[in-house]
C-alpha cells in the first residue's frame, strides 16, 4: 500500500503510474476523502480540548447549563467518531486498489515487452524429435493425470514413485545450496484469513484466482509468501533481515487460462513450491533481491538446464510488485523459454498493509521491504525431463542431483 501522504503530495506521479500499469484508480477520490478524514480529526481534537477546558473550569457541582454542554460535547464526539470510522474504512478500501510504484528499470508494455538480461547454457540439439514432459512422464510412470482427474478434476496430477522422489531431492538440493545464508525453513498453514491475503496484495487484485472456503474467513494459499507475511502482521520486528524458506503446496484457480497449457504440469490448480521470502531494510533490498536471483540461477546452473533471465514488463508484474526478474528454462518440445521462477522486490507495499515495522539502533522506525522469490516449483521437473530425455524414452538425472536421488542416474519405465 502506498502512504496516503505520498499520494497527496505526488498525485500526478501516482496517477501516471496507475495508468501505465492498467489500473483505473480514483486518486482524486482518495485525496478528497483524506481531506475529509483530516478535517474530522481536527474537529474531534478541538471538541475534546473544549470538553477538557469545560471540566477544568468547574468547581463543585456543575450547573445544569454545564451538564447540557458536556452532554452535547459527548454526543458530538460520538457522532464524529462514527463518521471518522466510516471515512477511514472507505479510505482504506480505495487505497487497497492503488498499485505499487514501478521501478524505473521495468519495461513498459504488454507481456512480451520484457527485457532479456542474459542467456545461460545452449539449448540441446537432439538427434530425434523431442517429446513433451507429460508424454515422457506418462510412459515412465512418474506422473499420473488420469487418476488425479478422477479425484479432483482437470489441471491436477499425481506424482508417482520417482516423480515424488525427484521433488523431494530437488528440495533437499536447494536447501543444501542456500545453507548458511540465514534462511529459516517454514512449512506454514495452507489456509489463510482474508486479511493475510490482503497484506500480501493477493486481495483484492487476484481475487479471481482465490480458492475460498465457503462460509469461512479462510482461503487456500496461492503461495507460501502469503502465509509468511501473515505471520508478522502488526509486529515490530526485532532484527533485519528476516529470511524464510516457505515449503508448501500452492493453489490457483487459473481463472482466464482456458485452453492454455491444458496438458502437463505448467498451468495447474495445485503444485509444490519452495519460496524465498525476505524482510529487509530498504537500504538492503537491492542486495537481497539479487541474492535470491543468484540462488535461482545457481540452482539452474547446477542442474544443467538452459535458461534466460528477464526483467518482466509492466503488464506482467502483479500490482504489489515494483520490479520482477523471471528465470525461464528452455523447453525443447515447445522450442521456447518458459517461466520457472519469479523474483519480486515489493518495496514496503506489503509491510504497510500489514503494519509490520522495524525500529533500528538509531531509533528510526521503517516499514521493511519484502522480497518474494521462487526457490523452485514443480514445473522445474518438466524442464529436467525434457532437457535430459533420451531416444529410448529414458531420462538422465542431472549429475549434481544424482546423490539426492539415492544414486539413481536415470529414469526408466518400470512397466
Amino acid at each position: 500500500m502506498l502512504d496516503v501522504k505520498f499520494i497527496v503530495e505526488n498525485r500526478d506521479r501516482v496517477v501516471d503510474n496507475a495508468k501505465l500499469r492498467g489500473f483505473d484508480v480514483d486518486i482524486d477520490g482518495i485525496i478528497a476523502i483524506d481531506a475529509e478524514r483530516r478535517r474530522l480529526i481536527t474537529e474531534l481534537d478541538n471538541l475534546r480540548a473544549t470538553a477538557r477546558r469545560l471540566s477544568k473550569s468547574q468547581r463543585g457541582a456543575p450547573s445544569e447549563e454545564t451538564r447540557d454542554q458536556a452532554r452535547k460535547l459527548r454526543d458530538d464526539e460520538g457522532r464524529l467518531s462514527v463518521e471518522l470510522e466510516t471515512v477511514n474504512t472507505e479510505l482504506q478500501r480505495l487505497l487497497s486498489y492503488v498499485p505499487n510504484l514501478l521501478d524505473p528499470r521495468v519495461p513498459i508494455g504488454d507481456d512480451d515487452a520484457y527485457t532479456v538480461m542474459r542467456h545461460v547454457g545452449e539449448p540441446r540439439r537432439f538427434a530425434f524429435e523431442p517429446k513433451s514432459h507429460d508424454e515422457i512422464a506418462l510412459r515412465l510412470g512418474i506422473i499420473d493425470f488420469e487418476h488425479a482427474v478422477n479425484t479432483a478434476g482437470s489441471r491436477f496430477y499425481n506424482f508417482i514413485n520417482d516423480g515424488v522422489i525427484m521433488r523431494m531431492a530437488l528440495t533437499r538440493m536447494f536447501l543444501d545450496q542456500v545453507k548458511g545464508q540465514g534462511f529459516t525453513l517454514v512449512s506454514p498453514p495452507y489456509l489463510a484469513k482474508a486479511r493475510t491475503l490482503y497484506i500480501a496484495g493477493y486481495l483484492p487484485f487476484a481475487e479471481k484466482d482465490n480458492f475460498r472456503v465457503e462460509g469461512r474467513d479462510l482461503s487456500l494459499i496461492g503461495t507460501s509468501e502469503q502465509s509468511l507475511l501473515g505471520m508478522h502482521a502488526d509486529e515490530m520486528l526485532p532484527a533485519l533481515p528476516l529470511m524464510y524458506l516457505g515449503d508448501s503446496m500452492c493453489f490457483r484457480t487459473e481463472a482466464g487460462s482456458y485452453g492454455r497449457d491444458v496438458k502437463g504440469i505448467l498451468r495447474v490448480h495445485q503444485f509444490y513450491k519452495l519460496e524465498q521470502l525476505i524482510y529487509c531494510h530498504p537500504d538492503d533490498a537491492e542486495r537481497m533481491h539479487l541474492l535470491c536471483l543468484d540462488n535461482e540461477e545457481q540452482f539452474m546452473k547446477d542442474l544443467g538446464v538452459p535458461y534466460r533471465v528477464i526483467i518482466c514488463s509492466s503488464s506482467d508484474l502483479a500490482a504489489p510488485g515494483a520490479l520482477k526478474y523471471d528465470t525461464e528454462a528452455w523447453l525443447p518440445s515447445q522450442e521456447q523459454y518458459r517461466e520457472m521462477t519469479s523474483n519480486t522486490n515489493l518495496t514496503d507495499y506489503q509491510t504497510r498493509r500489514g503494519n509490520v515495522r522495524y525500529k533500528g539502533p538509531d531509533g528510526i522506525r521503517v516499514f521493511p521491504y519484502t522480497i518474494s522469490a521462487t526457490g523452485f516449483a514443480d514445473r522445474l521437473i518438466a524442464a529436467i525431463i525434457e532437457n535430459y530425455q533420451q531416444a529410448d524414452g529414458s531420462v538422465r538425472i542431472p549429475e549434481k542431483l544424482v546423490p539426492y536421488m539415492g544414486g539413481l542416474t536415470e529414469l526408466t519405465s518400470r512397466g
